[in-house]
């Protein structure tokens, strides 16, 4: 569950940090820096200073962690078993609720960016009504089923024999939530329930790995979450392209469950998938990574590109709207960055 609690509430995990180093082993940022201020290890022994009050919360130590991608590869590898980016989440905070500047940047992506921005281009969106089941699931789109419309998602749902109900939804809120800003992640959270509570549904379904964690850490009783991954392979549906397509693809960092991906690429006709290097590596990009720390991301991002260019793919699928737009930055039109499921829509026959 997606709890934003105060610094204060982690010291035990905090001070159960062993400093053993694997988490450098692990994080991008590290490998890239060199520093043990961008690393979960570091970072942790500021933390210690700002609870024993040695040290105040400033913008250098806010600086590093903005670096942190939450990318959770320090959590899968932490022996001590730390949730490090709910803790670095919770840092955020304590620095958030004192600095103007990061309350204007959080409002104004609130009202321009995942408000108007995201409205007005989800007007040249193409929005379909889904065909009537006896089984139906409610299909959380968030920014992405603003911009690219339901159609894909509807014309696979309903070769499963369901219904697709598609509510006006706004973002989950995870943008703000790594940026510490509680108020605005909750009042996403808010709208999110005050739309599914119009329906006797429990069942949510979503494209986006980002989307599927949040919507999944809301706690919301009796609610179940799963990405359209697991709908195809559930009910063995079985996409046949129409021409043949290598594809590669990029793993978020949020999904758990690859091997329903996996599946349906075995079991698509006419589709050649070829597993990347590092496929399963961080793409760079977070809600909050800064344009001043550009120079660092761009290696991430060239070398996420080489990988994928090595595979000789035409087009690498995704399923999370920042990974998608961090792939799209440094393809240079050699390949096409798509969702899995408008790759799906698109391209397939559905069985």
């Amino acid at each position: 569950m997606i709890i934003m609690k105060p610094l204060a509430e982690y010291k035990e995990e905090i001070h159960s940090c062993s400093k053993c180093g694997i988490c450098q082993s692990v994080c991008p940022i590290y490998k890239i820096t060199g520093n043990d201020c961008t690393v979960s290890r570091g970072q942790f022994i500021m933390m210690k200073g700002l609870l024993k009050g040695d040290l105040k919360m400033s913008p250098r130590i806010n600086k590093y962690l903005d670096l942190c991608l939450k990318c959770g590869a320090c959590s899968k590898f932490c022996p001590s078993g730390i949730d490090v980016v709910d803790i670095i989440v919770a840092a955020k905070a304590e620095y958030f609720k004192n600095n103007w500047f990061e309350k204007f940047v959080s409002f104004f992506q609130k009202i321009f960016v995942f408000g108007f921005g995201i409205k007005f281009l989800g007007l040249f969106s193409r929005k379909i009504k889904s065909k009537k089941f006896d089984k139906k699931v409610i299909y959380f789109g968030g920014c992405s089923g603003k911009l690219k419309g339901n159609g894909a998602v509807i014309k696979i749902l309903n070769s499963c024999g369901i219904e697709v109900i598609s509510p006006d939804f706004n973002c989950c809120g995870i943008p703000f939530y790594v940026r510490g800003d509680k108020n605005t992640y909750e009042g996403f959270k808010e709208n999110f329930i005050k739309h599914i509570n119009k329906y006797d549904i429990k069942d949510i379904v979503t494209t986006c790995a980002s989307c599927e964690k949040t919507l999944k850490g809301y706690g919301i009783e009796g609610l179940r979450v799963r990405n359209i991954f697991e709908y195809i392979r559930e009910n063995e549906l079985k996409p046949i392209l129409k021409k043949k397509l290598r594809v590669t693809f990029h793993k978020p960092c949020n999904i758990d469950n690859f091997e329903d991906i996996k599946w349906i690429f075995e079991n698509t006709e006419n589709l050649e998938y070829i597993e990347m290097e590092n496929y399963d590596k961080c793409c760079g990009l977070n809600g909050i990574t800064k344009i001043s720390e550009y120079k660092i991301m761009s290696k991430i991002f060239w070398a996420k590109h080489c990988d994928i260019k090595k595979t000789r793919a035409k087009f690498i699928l995704t399923s999370c709207l920042g990974c998608e737009a961090a792939l799209s930055l440094f393809s240079f039109g050699k390949y096409k960055v798509m969702d899995f499921a408008e790759f799906m829509g698109k391209f397939s026959k559905l069985l």
